[in-house]
């Protein structure tokens, strides 16, 4: 395939008009917004910074590398059952599980071959099938990241509200970050996957019992 060919798929892959319904999920943020703990530019930027750094790249990203290498049914569903066992609250487990269910309906439809599984992660079905379309690993570890990072945005555009020149200085600042990440994953791959945020866990916790509210988690 070629290089063209991979950007063009991965542009599809990580695309915000996938229709998993990723759009309706906050991943702490709403909690975040509702605890006072982000409010403005800035402390969305420090937010967004920690998750990246201490728990999408040394778990989410680390797994999501492993699942693009399985190689195999039983080393995918090994590396699946592991990620979603790591998710601490009821509301980040079945964020992850109910797009998992429908980007396998997506990658099926589009005459991918996914591996049988009880259950998927999102994560780990975006390394199966960023290995089916040959897109390099570090693209796929991008990818999960800008996608996630864009989807917070347009979270802060809606709870904060924050306008569309500061969001968009957010993702200007953050975008070293990113690159940063994507090295860091890439060469702690064997180191044991974790997860340092416990204010994340706390508020999506929270989250699940928030009066008012626009997202699922």
């Amino acid at each position: 395939m070629t290089s063209s060919g991979q950007l063009i798929h991965a542009l599809h892959l990580f695309s915000p008009s996938l229709p998993i319904g990723a759009f309706a999920f906050s991943q702490g943020l709403e909690a975040a917004i509702e605890s006072g703990q982000v409010r403005d530019a800035e402390s969305l930027g420090r937010w967004c910074d920690s998750v990246m750094r201490f728990s999408l790249t040394t778990l989410d990203c680390r797994h999501a590398i492993r699942a693009y290498r399985a190689g195999s049914v039983s080393t995918f569903r090994d590396v699946n059952a592991e990620l979603l066992a790591s998710r601490e609250t009821r509301e980040l487990l079945q964020e992850d599980l109910l797009l998992g269910a429908a980007f396998k309906k997506w990658a099926v439809d589009q005459g991918i071959d996914v591996p049988d599984a009880n259950e998927y992660s999102l994560i780990c079905l975006y390394g199966w099938v960023a290995a089916s379309y040959q897109i390099p690993e570090d693209w796929l570890v991008t990818g999960i990241l800008w996608s996630w990072l864009d989807n917070q945005m347009l979270v802060a555009a809606k709870a904060i509200p924050l306008g569309q020149n500061a969001l968009q200085a957010v993702l200007a600042d953050l975008k070293p970050v990113i690159s940063e990440c994507v090295g860091q994953s890439m060469q702690t791959l064997e180191m044991d996957s974790s997860s340092t945020v416990p204010l994340l866990s706390i508020l999506s916790a929270q989250h699940e019992a928030q009066y008012s509210r626009l997202f699922r988690s």
